[in-house]
């Protein structure tokens, strides 16, 4: 067959037709989008108690250091102290989430009282600052405790007796008491000075008679826990006595 120069440049053009139009447009490929991870939320009751514990482990472990502080004697403060000034330093730098920034901040506060204070005791034999110290720190601290347990959801309470209606009945003089409120033990000694030597350990929440004080109110008598016929004496700002300490007579060591 032959084909004339006209049938040929049709055929061509309608092959460049079909060829063209045999391209399909070339479609972008979208990535699917991945959902966002989601940051577990700290101050969440569920997460809140672990976050709570990381805090308090730090005070657990000051606690443990006051304690020993408290059954030192002043002379050798020098080794207990460090301790307690590095962890307090590891409360300062721990990041917290601002639902736990007042349980920090009461935290930082006691540790620095109880630092402070046995930096001026080393320094100084003024029982004066060491009370005020003492009476701070255990302020702090109970604070402190409060507002842990506002945040795991814990009511403290305080035991009061039951109101009556029945009229008072006379009894005789009240023995006055001496309790060991916590939260550390501490230690009875053999003389008004916290360089004698401890005779026994006075516990937390354990009470006992107390027998007399010291003319400055610094130091109170006591009779030692289970031993009727022994006497020692315990620091009194860090304990509770049951009646004014002026009551108790003055004893000279």
């Amino acid at each position: 067959m032959r084909f004339t120069s006209k049938t040929i440049l049709l055929m061509l053009a309608v092959l460049l037709v079909a060829a063209c139009g045999g391209n399909e447009p070339a479609t972008a490929t979208v990535a699917p989008t991945l959902p966002a991870t989601l940051t577990p939320d700290p101050c969440a009751d569920a997460n809140l108690p672990g976050e709570v514990t990381k805090v308090n482990a730090l005070m657990r472990e000051f606690d443990d250091y006051a304690s020993l502080a408290s059954n030192t004697p002043q002379a050798q403060l020098v080794v207990v102290v460090p301790e307690l000034q590095r962890v307090l330093r590891a409360a300062e730098d721990q990041t917290v989430p601002v639902c736990l920034d007042d349980l920090k901040e009461l935290q930082i506060k006691h540790m620095s009282i109880v630092v402070q204070t046995l930096l001026a005791f080393m320094g100084s034999s003024d029982t004066n600052l060491v009370n005020t110290g003492i009476a701070q720190a255990r302020d702090l601290h109970a604070q402190y405790d409060i507002e842990m347990a506002r945040l795991l959801g814990i009511t403290l309470t305080v035991s009061t007796p039951a109101p009556t209606s029945e009229p008072a009945q006379p009894t005789a003089t009240p023995v006055p008491l001496v309790t060991n409120p916590g939260p550390n033990e501490l230690n009875l000694r053999n003389a008004p000075d916290f360089n004698s030597a401890a005779t026994t350990v006075f516990a937390v929440g354990e009470s006992t008679r107390a027998i007399g004080r010291t003319a400055d109110n610094q130091w109170i008598q006591v009779q030692v826990p289970g031993q009727p016929d022994k006497t020692a004496w315990v620091f009194a700002s860090v304990v509770n006595l049951s009646m004014p300490i002026e009551v108790l007579p003055v004893v000279t060591p």
